[in-house]
């Protein structure tokens, strides 16, 4: 039978420190994104991309130096990243419009195939993707690990930033998709756990 490391825990709370930077982070990036788009302000652009991957690495921190982790703290920082990351790219498209097919496609593999494929470690019993290698180590290596996690967001943003090219980007890209749709495949030939529902039950 397999155990897992970090389990759910009933009636977890939202007030953690790891939370809080969290909403913090997500709160004082989405003004700063609203003022580049309202001022066209590209530098402010930038500004809101750094302080939103600082306190990004921050709250990770805490949560696992406090033992802070949570389920819904996971469930916020994965929303966060989408909101967060779609409002700096429509910004920048607004410099770069000669760019918009390839932020696009990444857009759409970011918000719907990472997201879709970030939320199913709610079928086991572990607190967040970061803890997937106890479900499968090919899926968490490819998506959740730290060279994985690089490769997912930062090394085609890096790209598009340094390059302003979409046929230096486009290799990226489909490789990005091609890593999101073989690990949602693999991933829905592993069954879940039969005890994964009592998780939820009060008083657990």
């Amino acid at each position: 039978m397999v155990t897992y490391s970090r389990k759910v825990v009933a009636n977890e709370s939202f007030w953690t420190w790891a939370n809080l930077v969290t909403l913090l982070r997500t709160l004082v990036c989405l003004i700063i994104f609203s003022i580049a788009a309202t001022t066209h302000n590209e530098n402010a652009n930038y500004l809101g991309l750094g302080v939103y991957l600082i306190l990004d690495n921050l709250d990770g921190y805490l949560a696992r130096a406090l033992n802070q982790e949570t389920l819904l703290g996971a469930q916020f920082d994965i929303l966060s990243d989408r909101i967060l990351t779609t409002f700096f790219y429509f910004n920048f498209l607004e410099q770069y419009n000669e760019l918009a097919l390839a932020v696009v496609l990444f857009l759409v593999q970011f918000m719907v195939l990472d997201h879709l494929l970030s939320n199913q470690f709610l079928r086991w019993p572990i607190i967040s993707p970061n803890y997937f290698y106890e479900v499968d180590r090919v899926i968490w290596a490819l998506n959740w690990s730290a060279p994985g996690k690089m490769s997912n967001t930062g090394l085609f943003t890096m790209l598009i930033l340094l390059t302003r090219s979409t046929w230096v980007v486009f290799p990226v890209l489909l490789s990005l998709i091609g890593i999101k749709v073989y690990s949602l495949i693999r991933l829905y030939q592993i069954p879940g756990p039969p005890q994964v529902g009592s998780l939820y039950k009060p008083g657990n």
